[in-house]
């Protein structure tokens, strides 16, 4: 395998983790900061396969109110594979869940279909989602089916031309492996790793799962300050999609940035320290 097709899969890796981890979570769901409108569209338009943003949204906010309690939609106490990808198809069992993690691209052709017609009962939670006209519109059945199988034909269909079979099981693998890591933040990310804040909820810090999914793995941090746009909060918890997001305001397609005080992120970890020694 050359070079290039390796540089192009890292391309599409960084690319679905930025769509996805700053269009579709950091900005549409928690408003953690304001993006260009026209950029934030193009963002979010990258990461379509994540699913539709209305849903998104209102699914994930829905997360944040009852995580790790009996109404949380994928909690692991209902099992990993539940947690892990079986919410999105309504299974638990480990084959078919596992066959779902490998789909890559005929798991976008699949969700294209089922997203926009599952997992809907949360869209109330996102009317400033639903408000803007090109978000409702790509969340529909038909305008979503349409942008599952572009995105599918594009990238997969300019690697196959460019680069034959070799480059199309490359990007296969790439994007199993982005979909997997996002899965894993609602799984591995409540089961592995340091709960700093003693909970209510599940939510851990793992230095892996920092590092692989650009910042998103401090996933304590971001269940204590959901509303923060960045969620590497102390030292030695690098954020890449933070960086972009300084750039992003330096170049002016970015602004107001809300972030806890360091001073804040200790004074929560001492509360939750204290409690434990009265514990």
């Amino acid at each position: 395998m050359s070079l290039a097709v390796l540089a192009a899969c890292f391309g599409y890796y960084v690319g679905a983790g930025f769509a996805i981890n700053l269009g579709y979570h950091r900005s549409l769901s928690h408003r953690s900061l304001v993006l260009n409108k026209h950029f934030e569209r193009f963002v979010v338009t990258l990461g379509l396969p994540a699913g539709t943003p209305v849903q998104w949204a209102g699914n994930h906010r829905f997360h944040h109110a009852n995580a790790d309690r009996p109404a949380d939609p994928h909690s692991p106490l209902d099992g990993f594979w539940h947690a892990h990808n079986g919410w999105y198809i309504g299974r638990k069992d480990a084959p078919t869940c596992i066959l779902y993690a490998l789909a890559g691209p005929l798991r976008v052709l699949f969700d294209g279909w089922h997203r926009p017609r599952s997992n809907q009962q949360y869209l109330h939670l996102a009317p400033d989602v639903s408000a803007d006209r090109y978000y409702r519109f790509v969340s529909r059945p038909g305008p979503y089916l349409v942008c599952a199988l572009l995105h599918v034909a594009f990238f997969f269909g300019s690697m196959w031309w460019w680069a034959g079979w070799g480059g199309v099981f490359a990007l296969w693998f790439t994007l199993a492996l982005v979909f997997n890591l996002g899965d894993a933040i609602d799984s591995v990310a409540h089961i592995i790793g340091k709960m700093p804040y003693g909970g209510p909820d599940l939510a851990r810090n793992h230095w892996v799962m920092g590092m692989l999914t650009l910042g998103e793995g401090w996933h304590a941090n971001h269940h204590r300050f959901p509303w923060s746009a960045r969620h590497g909060l102390l030292p030695r918890e690098p954020d890449v999609i933070w960086l972009f997001i300084r750039a992003l305001c330096l170049l002016g397609l970015a602004k107001n940035p809300r972030v806890p005080s360091e001073r804040a992120v200790l004074a929560a970890k001492a509360v939750e320290g204290a409690e434990h020694a009265v514990g």
